[in-house]
């Protein structure tokens, strides 16, 4: 018996007891599934979040307090002086600005509303390349340097505070001060935010240090001149502060590029320990896909030894089994593969992030279905292979 035959013989075998064989498929089935949406989910969604992060800036940084260090912490660790300095002597650093922030409630002649409040430079504005001007102008440094009492406010936050009135050159208060609206600005969020909705306003850093008792600033948020140039610009900071203000490991920083990483590096092990849960049920069916051809050389001993006795070999049996059980497997993985596609898509849908077909994931998911059928069907086929024609033409 050649190949073909025994090709064509497997699939009469699966054909003739459709129901069982549907069942024995359901294991590979599901493990397959779960496979495939976990991994098309796992990297689409990856993709879209780094895609987002990208958006934020490639070269951006930061420059922050190790609230984990032994020397004291001081309100003067960071100070507008230290970025304007970092900025000139550092080629590495193309802007880098001091940023504080806090929740507000601001109130104008509409409604009262909190935001979230930025205190920092004119050149934040130079940073953040998501905001776009709506109405009015943004604050310059001599906006700064003279601590005028102005804001810049989201549009969708002037629209609160104000309703219909154009919010420029109109006051809103914060506490009992007094600012002057001098311009609006669009910002795109980003896009996975699954908090509540919030809206943001940005005072010039001088002007909201006069209001404190003891003026501190939060960090700094800087941009390298290039991508290449993040690590150099970070170390450079860094090195100055610890040099200027005589503290030894007092200062962190860290790039857009090392959260992602993190991210990544998290998501990947998520990733791998949910298809490892999920390829269990592979084992768990391919025990399923043993036990029913088990059943099957059991049922078919009879047939078993009429095929010998017309001359079949102990290898034309071992490979008629084989067969069957790999084809009961691939069927079943290209129907979890098409099932895994569909899970994936519609959930993606909902949660918003984009299924990523990954080949490598599909041609695995066969491959290890083709391990299954071998592994699992190559003890029953070899135990009908072995059957003695005499005793199997003589079993009822």
């Amino acid at each position: 018996m050649n190949f073909m035959e025994s090709f064509y013989t497997a699939l009469e075998g699966i054909w003739a007891n459709k129901m069982r064989s549907a069942l024995t498929m359901l294991g590979i089935i599901i493990g397959i599934t779960s496979v495939i949406a976990v991994t098309a989910l796992g990297e689409g969604g990856q993709k879209a979040i780094n895609d987002e992060m990208e958006k934020f800036g490639q070269n951006t940084f930061n420059v922050f307090i190790n609230w984990e260090t032994k020397e004291k912490i001081e309100s003067d660790d960071l100070t507008i002086d230290d970025a304007a300095v970092l900025g000139r002597i550092s080629p590495a650093i193309e802007y880098i600005v001091p940023y504080s922030g806090t929740t507000i409630e601001l109130k104008g002649p509409k409604k009262e509303e909190r935001a979230n409040l930025t205190a920092t430079t004119a050149d934040y504005f130079n940073i953040q390349k998501r905001m776009k001007v709506t109405k009015g102008r943004l604050f310059s440094d001599t906006d700064d340097k003279e601590q005028r009492a102005v804001v810049v406010l989201e549009d969708k936050l002037g629209e609160k505070l104000f309703g219909q009135m154009n919010p420029i050159g109109q006051r809103v208060r914060w506490g009992n001060n007094s600012l002057v609206v001098i311009g609006t600005y669009s910002e795109e969020k980003f896009k996975f935010d699954m908090g509540q909705e919030t809206f943001g306003a940005v005072v010039p850093i001088q002007y909201y240090n006069s209001l404190l008792e003891e003026p501190s600033i939060h960090s700094f948020m800087g941009t390298a001149v290039d991508k290449a140039s993040v690590n150099s610009a970070m170390q450079q900071a860094k090195q100055y502060l610890t040099r200027k203000h005589q503290k030894n490991d007092h200062y962190m920083v860290r790039s857009m590029q090392e959260s992602v990483d993190q991210f990544n590096q998290l998501t990947g092990t998520l990733t791998l320990i949910f298809s490892i849960i999920a390829g269990i049920s592979l084992v768990v069916g391919g025990v399923g896909i043993m036990n029913i051809m088990l059943v099957s050389v059991t049922e078919r001993t009879r047939e078993i030894g009429i095929r010998k006795a017309l001359g079949a070999r102990r290898s034309d049996i071992l490979i008629q089994f084989l067969i069957e059980s790999i084809i009961v497997c691939l069927i079943g993985g290209l129907v979890g593969v098409l099932c895994g596609l569909g899970i994936a898509a519609l959930i993606s849908h909902f949660a918003n992030l984009p299924p990523l077909l990954s080949w490598n994931s599909v041609f695995i998911a066969f491959g290890f279905s083709s391990a299954i059928g071998i592994f699992f069907g190559l003890y029953p086929a070899n135990k009908a292979a072995k059957l003695d024609p005499i005793e199997a033409l003589r079993y009822e």
